[in-house]
């Protein structure tokens, strides 16, 4: 290439998409926090106004569901006529939360923008002053579900200086509503980097070719983690390719642990919350929800089961928040932890709680495969779960085992109670 090129690779804006079960501590941030993924994506724009891309590539799930509302779609097109003011090219595919049978409002895009087809690749050149830098190869979901592999059809053109590929899709496996493909098939295309889609978790999958996934620019819930942004690319004369990571998130969630084994008391747990608060704070710098994860074992166990006890200590962190701008709010504990005894020695002795620890530990030593069969098997016998209809049938293997760390401890003590009783 006779001069460089430089893109900024997004996706997963999910413009729209509302933060549930969450309780403000201060109205003026709802407001903020509301408006979340709308905002990540004004930094993404003013990053590529910034940084003087010559393109934005957007790999697909610009809205979460068929439907997006009003506001959104308004928001989005709005930007993009900022872009379209700096003559900053937009190359669009559409995905599973934003097919092209889910549109309802018909609002125009400026002619920066191009969003590709769903009944074919098209290859669009990326023209910068009269010069093509490179191609942009695309396809679209028709509709929510695309069970076909569509980076089969593309293949590059011999006389591309530089092919991008951009793909809304779950590289890996077979079987999936998700353009499922692998890693051969992208690698197979002749594409130089292939922007992808559909994986909320940023990550270079390859650097020859560059297969890159760019997560989404802000975390929707308390499984997504750490920073959330957008990938800036340069690609010198020659081929070299420089890549940044760029946070936009304006809310981050974040999870911590606490290990109970050292706490004696209410205060000294509550102590080590308030420190690990701070820690969070000037690490991120920016409105943070946190999950405390309460590991170890100790005296404490028997309290942190008390749920009047922490959703008490929940409202007074809360409330010690209000008004600060980078808060750092406690929005759920979970307890990780376990009674301060010795299990080995405990199983040992002929009662109730033995036996009920020597069964534990027999599901506990079975292969992992054949320990969740165990368990889902146990949990579709409970009469409780018809009423969790499919969602009993999706829970995942690290939410089953999880759940069944947690109830080992907490039969264990309840029947320790019981015989003190």
């Amino acid at each position: 290439m006779a001069k460089s090129l430089r893109f900024i690779h997004c996706g997963d804006l999910h413009l729209g998409s509302p933060f549930h079960d969450i309780a403000m501590v201060d109205e003026r941030w709802q407001r903020i926090v509301g408006k979340a993924p709308v905002r990540a994506f004004q930094k993404i724009v003013q990053t590529a106004i910034d940084k003087e891309v010559d393109a934005v590539l957007i790999a697909g799930d610009v809205y979460t569901s068929s439907s997006h509302n009003l506001t959104a779609q308004l928001d989005y097109v709005r930007l993009l006529h900022k872009l379209a003011q700096h003559h900053i090219q937009v190359f669009a595919v559409l995905g599973n939360h934003d097919p092209l049978e889910a549109w309802k409002a018909r609002i125009p895009f400026p002619p920066n923008v191009h969003v590709f087809g769903t009944e074919k690749v098209e290859r669009i050149p990326l023209i910068v002053d009269g010069e093509e830098l490179a191609a942009v190869y695309g396809q679209s979901y028709a509709k929510s579900e695309q069970r076909d592999n569509l980076a089969w059809n593309f293949r590059r053109t011999a006389a591309d200086r530089y092919a991008i590929g951009l793909l809304h899709t779950q590289v890996g496996t077979a079987q999936s509503p998700y353009a499922p493909c692998s890693m051969t098939d992208l690698k197979e295309s002749g594409m130089d980097y292939w922007a992808l889609g559909h994986v909320h978790k940023h990550q270079v999958l390859s650097e020859k070719p560059y297969v890159v996934y760019a997560g989404n620019p802000q975390g929707l819930d308390c499984t997504e983690t750490g920073p959330r942004g957008c990938y800036y690319v340069e690609v010198g004369p020659y081929g070299t390719v420089h890549m940044e990571f760029i946070d936009t998130s304006i809310v981050r969630w974040e999870s911590a642990d606490v290990p109970i084994d050292n706490a004696e008391s209410v205060s000294e747990l509550r102590d080590a919350v308030r420190f690990t608060k701070e820690k969070v704070r000037r690490e991120c710098g920016k409105p943070t929800f946190l999950t405390i994860n309460f590991t170890g074992s100790g005296s404490m166990y028997q309290v942190i089961n008390n749920p009047e006890a922490t959703q008490y200590w929940i409202d007074a962190w809360r409330e010690e928040e209000a008004g600060k701008y980078a808060f750092v709010m406690v929005q759920r504990l979970r307890n990780m932890a376990r009674p301060r005894i010795n299990a080995g020695e405990r199983s040992k002795l002929p009662d109730t709680v033995g036996d009920y620890l020597n069964v534990s530990d027999k599901l506990d030593a079975l292969p992992q495969e054949e320990k969740l069969k165990v368990l889902r098997d146990i949990l579709s016998q409970r009469p409780e779960f018809e009423r969790l209809g499919a969602y009993g049938k999706s829970i995942s293997d690290e939410r089953i085992l999880e759940a069944f760390e947690k109830a080992k401890w907490l039969g264990m003590q309840k029947l320790l109670e019981d015989r003190r009783g």
